[in-house]
């Protein structure tokens, strides 16, 4: 079963247009033409009606010309066989027989004969039976207001069929004999036009919510491409994007992992020759500094080698942001808490203004209970600890260039940590002038620097802060820029809280 299923599905592919507009095309045609089938079925279905109300004006007058004669009993079996002809069930009772009248549990519904028939030889009465419903107010008035005879059973039959129930009519002739004539067809269960047109509607709303399925099915490879864009980001690696769908979307798809592939070459490319740079300037770099300490003058040899350990800072940044230090690093489960503690020690232990308020202790509310309890908070005594698995040797380099740009720029460095069941959560802030919004989106790109008090002539290689951003996505964290009110900048770090399994 399951190999014809997908004979079925591979012959259906095969066969299926291979362009957008081709599946556009389609799916119009094939929606147009299911529409038009419902409303041609509804149009039948009202005009089969319309016909069959028709033919239940005529039957009256059959009904009519029957009664004529149903009071001699020579025709008593002509009027039946007449009466099957036109599809009535007819059936002529004895006075005091009523077992045929227990048919429809609902009270019959007396018709008033107009006066003339009355005079006439014509029934007594009549009564339509219904097994529910029955015939409204304005339908009586019109059936008992004829005056001819032919006129009130054509007006009673067509108003029985324009009700769409099943009835029976009884009519008792003034011989005291009863005449139960139905019609299987024209008096029977019939759906009303309003309830064909809400099926109708239903229909199409159906037809609509599935050919609207189907549209973003076909929408689908254009939203998988547009959400790896997004995903991927400014990453040029990972997997090509599947190419799948219509043309189109396979041509964007192919044309959009040729882009990435030829950007992740120039990338490398570009990566590897400043790198080589970088690598090549350490000699030079190295006999400078031996050379510089043969020169007699004190001040100009200082100078001399703050320059040379300036440049090398730079190639060491240049180095460390070109080359692939994070994921040469293995991940491990530490003490969150005391490897951001230690390094803000080192810090104060230089004399530099470094603050770290470490998590607030766990607190929690004792239970009532039938023993005891009440509200009153309680809270663990003792250093709090956070485990987080991580590559300890980036964050620290991340945080330690975080902390040298809070000083550098603000003069101080108040870090503080908070976890959350799912976040562990570093605020570092500092007394600078904070950094426009117009530019903290853009202060992570490398070498880019913002104008006044972060010029380059307070230092730096520009990289800090691309360091750092790259840190905290290799951890799948986040990082935002804040300036406080009044002076100050606020850094907020947050990084996801997993523990690797097996890991103490």
């Amino acid at each position: 079963m399951r190999a014809m299923f997908a004979d079925f599905k591979n012959y259906l592919r095969r066969y299926k247009p291979r362009t957008l507009g081709g599946r556009i095309f389609m799916l119009m045609m094939l929606g147009g033409v299911i529409i038009a089938t419902l409303s041609a079925m509804a149009s039948y279905y009202v005009i089969e009606r319309d016909e069959r109300i028709s033919r239940a004006y005529t039957l009256g007058f059959t009904i009519r010309e029957l009664l004529r004669i149903a009071e001699n009993p020579e025709f008593e079996a002509d009027i039946v066989d007449i009466a099957a002809r036109d599809g009535m069930v007819l059936r002529i009772l004895p006075k005091d027989d009523v077992g045929g009248l227990l048919l429809f549990s609902r009270p019959a519904q007396h018709i008033a004969l107009p006066a003339r028939l009355s005079n006439t030889g014509w029934p007594i009465s009549v009564k339509v039976h219904f097994q529910r419903g029955k015939l409204s107010s304005a339908q009586r008035a019109k059936i008992e207001a004829t005056e001819n005879p032919s006129l009130f059973f054509a007006e009673l039959s067509r108003e029985i069929a324009r009700v769409g129930l099943e009835a029976q009519i009884e009519i008792l002739m003034p011989s005291g004999k009863r005449v139960l004539v139905s019609h299987d067809e024209l008096w029977a269960h019939y759906s009303s036009p309003s309830l064909v047109f809400l099926m109708f509607l239903m229909g199409v709303a159906a037809v609509l919510a599935v050919f609207a399925a189907l549209a973003d099915l076909m929408a689908g490879p254009f939203k998988n491409l547009t959400r790896a864009i997004i995903n991927q980001g400014d990453e040029v690696g990972g997997p090509p994007v599947e190419e799948r769908g219509p043309t189109e979307a396979r041509s964007m798809a192919a044309a959009y992992n040729d882009l990435r592939e030829r950007i992740s070459r120039m990338l490398g490319d570009r990566t590897r020759m400043l790198a080589a740079i970088s690598h090549d300037l350490r000699t030079p770099s190295t006999r400078l500094r031996l050379r510089a300490e043969f020169i007699e003058n004190d001040e100009l040899r200082e100078t001399v080698l703050r320059d040379l350990d300036e440049m090398d800072s730079l190639l060491s940044d240049a180095l460390d942001f070109l080359g692939d230090w994070i994921a040469k690093e293995e991940e491990r489960t530490v003490d969150f808490v005391s490897v951001l503690e230690a390094i803000c020690d080192d810090y104060a232990d230089l004399g530099r203004p470094v603050a770290f308020d470490g998590p607030q202790p766990l607190q929690f509310s004792s239970v009532h209970t039938v023993f005891g309890g009440g509200d009153a908070p309680h809270s663990f005594d003792g250093k709090r600890s956070i485990r987080l698995s991580c590559r300890p040797g980036t964050l620290k380099r991340a945080f330690t260039n975080l902390i040298e740009n809070a000083l550098k720029y603000g003069h101080r460095a108040n870090v503080s940590l908070d976890a959350t069941a799912d976040n562990v959560l570093v605020t570092i802030r500092d007394d600078g002038p904070g950094i426009p919004d117009e530019h903290q989106d853009k202060v992570f790109l490398p070498f880019y620097r913002v104008e006044g008090s972060r010029a380059r002539t307070t230092g730096g290689s520009g990289l800090g802060l691309s360091i750092v951003k790259t840190v905290i996505d290799a951890h799948d964290g986040n990082i935002t820029l804040r300036n406080m009110p009044g002076r100050g900048l606020e850094v907020i770090i947050s990084l996801p809280r997993r523990v690797t399994t097996g890991e103490a």
